[in-house]
Formats: C-alpha cells, structure tokens, sequence
C-alpha cells in the first residue's frame, strides 16, 4: 500500500488534514489549502521517519500523487527540526504548483 492509497479521492478537509497528527508514523503534517479561507488542501508534505514526502492532488481527477521525497538534514525522534522547515516550504511549494494552486 503506498501513501496516496491511505488519503481519499478528493482534496483533505481541515479536520482530516488535523487527524494526519495522530497518527503514529507521521510526525510532521504541513498543508497547503487550496485558498487561505478554503478548507480543503489540496497539497501536502507529510514526514514519516527522516523523510519528507511532497503529494498534491490533481483537480482533474487523477487524485493524490506523490510528488517528490526527500531526506531531512537534521532529523530529530517525534518532529521536525527547525533547520529543516525550508526544505518543507520548498516541498510545499513544489507540491502546490504540481497541483496547478499558489500556496
């Protein structure tokens, strides 16, 4: 089962966005919504371990794709080091074009 398969086939809604923190494998969750008063994101860079994965939802029915993976600089247990936030906004950004929004 590969990440896109655990998310639904449409954008997130904030509250689901928000449950993505309880899980045990994720220890950072970094939206990007559709607007900023929208509730829906529809980009999103998730960390599971040492590793950053960039997924963005394509409007035009395809779903969630991942779009890219990268290894954290400075992984920390249970988060994300500060160090690595602008890799995490260059992910978020990557992801929102891929999704065809601005973030």
């Amino acid at each position: 089962m590969t990440l896109t398969d655990l998310l639904p086939d449409r954008p997130l809604q904030r509250s689901e966005v928000d449950a993505l923190d309880d899980s045990e494998r994720i220890v950072g969750n970094f939206p990007v919504y559709f607007e900023e008063v929208s509730r829906f994101a529809i980009a999103l860079v998730v960390v599971i371990d040492a590793t950053a994965h960039a997924l963005s939802y394509d409007v035009d029915g395809e779903g969630w794709e991942l779009v890219e993976s990268r290894e954290l600089d400075h992984p920390v247990a249970g988060g994300v080091h500060t160090k690595d936030m602008d890799l995490i906004e260059e992910l978020q950004s990557t992801a929102s074009q891929h999704a065809g929004a601005s973030a």
